[in-house]
C-alpha cells in the first residue's frame, strides 16, 4: 500500500500547491484593481474626481492639467470628435442635442440628464444659470450649450455605466476647452486658495469674483500663457 499512500500524499501535495498559486493570483488581481480605482473613478479612464496640484503651480501646470490633448477615450471615436479640433468637435457635438431628441430619454435617464445639465452653463458668454432648469428645459440657446446638452444626453444613454460626475467631468473639460482663458483664471484662483479642481468647483459661476474678493495671491500673469477668451462662436 505504500506506493498508493506516496501518490495520495503527492497528489495532495499537488492541490495545496494549485490552490495557494490560485489564491495568490486573486490576490494580486484584486490589488490592481484596488489601486487602479483608488487613482481613477472608472477603468475606462474617463475622469478623476478632482485635478490635485501643489500648491504653487504656475500657469503652464495648470494649463496641462486642465485643458485636454487628443481623443476622448469612451466616445471619442463613435462621434469623431479630438480635443485638438474644437471648433469642429463643437459643431458635431451641439447637432447632438438635436439628434438625441429630449423626448427619447426615459425617465431614469432624464433625472441624470436634469442632474448633469442643472450644474454647469457656458456663464462667460451667456447670462443663464445653467443650461437647463429642474424640469429639464432649455435655458441657452448657444452652440457651448447645445454642445453640453447633446453629449450629456449621448453618455447618459450609450454609456449609462459613466456616473453622472464621470459625464459632468467630460462637459467641463469642453468647458475648459470653448473658454480657455476664463477657465484657467478660475482654476489658478481655486488653486491659490487651496481648492481641488472637481466640477462643483470649476463649474461655480461665482467662484472668480468670491475667491478675487479674498484671494491669498495674484492670479499671475494669464495673458502670457497667450489662451484665447473663447472657442466657437456663442
Amino acid at each position: 500500500m505504500e506506493p498508493t499512500n506516496k501518490k495520495e500524499k503527492i497528489s495532495e501535495y499537488t492541490g495545496y500547491v494549485f490552490i495557494g498559486i490560485v489564491a495568490v493570483v486573486i490576490i494580486f488581481n484584486q490589488i490592481q484593481i484596488s489601486a487602479l480605482t483608488g487613482n481613477q473613478l472608472f477603468t475606462t479612464g474617463a475622469a478623476t474626481s478632482s485635478i490635485k496640484l501643489s500648491a504653487n503651480a504656475d500657469v503652464n501646470e495648470i494649463i496641462n492639467k486642465l485643458i485636454p490633448k487628443g481623443t476622448p477615450e469612451v466616445y471619442g471615436n463613435e462621434l469623431g470628435i479630438s480635443y485638438d479640433d474644437p471648433v469642429k468637435s463643437l459643431s458635431k457635438l451641439a447637432a447632438l442635442d438635436r439628434v438625441v431628441q429630449d423626448s427619447s430619454l426615459t425617465s431614469e435617464e432624464k433625472s441624470r440628464y436634469i442632474n448633469i445639465g442643472t450644474k454647469i452653463s457656458c456663464e462667460f458668454c451667456c447670462s443663464a444659470p445653467a443650461v437647463i432648469d429642474s424640469q429639464g428645459r432649455s435655458l441657452c440657446g448657444c452652440s457651448h450649450a447645445a454642445s453640453f446638452k447633446g453629449l450629456a444626453k449621448y453618455l447618459v444613454k450609450n454609456h449609462p455605466e459613466m456616473s453622472d460626475e464621470q459625464i459632468l467631468w467630460e462637459l467641463t473639460k469642453w468647458k475648459s476647452i470653448y473658454y480657455p482663458k476664463n477657465m484657467v483664471e478660475k482654476a489658478v484662483l481655486a488653486n491659490q486658495n487651496g481648492l481641488e479642481l472637481s466640477p462643483d468647483v470649476l463649474n461655480d459661476r461665482a467662484l472668480i469674483q468670491k475667491l478675487k474678493s479674498g484671494q491669498k495671491s495674484s492670479v499671475g500673469d494669464i495673458n502670457s500663457a497667450d489662451l484665447p477668451e473663447m472657442v466657437g462662436g456663442c
